[in-house]
């Protein structure tokens, strides 16, 4: 049985992690997305050996813009 003890515990311990996570220049970004997403997010954190969703989140939208950058630039440039 959880009690309010372990609950405030549990809490406190989110916050901290959140507090840390903020230190290191990490934000939080919590969103509803298709189950069909996550599941292709699951799969290609497998593939590439990642440990967690937040990984992979970060891989994908950092190579997204990475990638729509130099095609809008080359874009403009022809």
């Amino acid at each position: 049985m959880t009690t309010a003890r372990d609950l405030e515990y549990q809490a406190q311990y989110q916050r901290r992690l959140r507090a840390e996570a903020r230190a290191r220049g990490k934000g939080q970004l919590n969103a509803l997305v298709p189950s069909e997403l996550i599941d292709r997010l699951d799969r290609m954190k497998s593939a590439r050996g990642l440990t967690n969703r937040n990984d992979a989140l970060a891989l994908v939208l950092r190579e997204y813009f990475e990638r729509g950058e130099a095609e809008r630039n080359h874009a403009v440039s022809a």
